[in-house]
């Protein structure tokens, strides 16, 4: 129990922090067009990392604070997000978390998911159209952008983890 508490905990910290970051630093900031999306890369890293059950409802929780800070509340990002995170989550027990390949190609398809969903939500609901070369093109930045991304906050998470696990293994063995 103690354990999963502390996981909570890690796990608000790290909304907070990734919150703060895209606001303040990120969102002013872009590469040929296209913004990096921390909230993105901390839904794939924390369901990698995670699984299917916690990664879908950190994702959840996090597109609920993105629809509230970003957005008029039209359900998008959550939507997006929740699909992710799930997704990313279930592929989890399909591929190991130490393999950099299988986290460049998790990387690259929830890149491709997230910007399809939101693609096609302003297709049907706004009926606006955007070119497909456009789209592809985002994607492949986007991509390049999150696995740069998601490696050194995979690895920052990764040893915060193994951290704070070690150190919880220690205080419930008594040393």
């Amino acid at each position: 129990m103690k354990k999963k508490i502390i996981t909570f905990m890690y796990i608000l910290i790290l909304i907070i922090f990734i919150f703060a970051f895209q606001i303040f630093i990120i969102n002013s900031r872009d590469l040929f067009g296209i913004k990096p999306n921390l909230i993105l890369i901390s839904v794939i890293v924390v369901s990698a990392w995670y699984g299917e059950k916690v990664g879908g409802i950190f994702s959840f929780i996090i597109g609920v604070f993105t629809e509230l800070l970003f957005s008029s509340f039209n359900g998008i990002f959550l939507i997006s997000y929740t699909i992710v995170g799930i997704l990313v989550g279930y592929l989890n027990n399909k591929y190991n978390k130490e393999n950099k390949i299988s986290l460049v190609y998790v990387t690259i398809l929830s890149t491709f998911l997230f910007e399809f969903i939101e693609y096609l939500y302003y297709l049907f609901i706004y009926r606006v159209y955007s070119n497909m070369f456009y789209f592809f093109k985002q994607v492949v930045i986007s991509s390049i952008l999150n696995i740069v991304i998601v490696f050194i906050v995979y690895s920052i998470i990764h040893n915060i983890i193994e951290y704070f696990d070690s150190r919880i293994r220690k205080d419930l063995s008594g040393f």
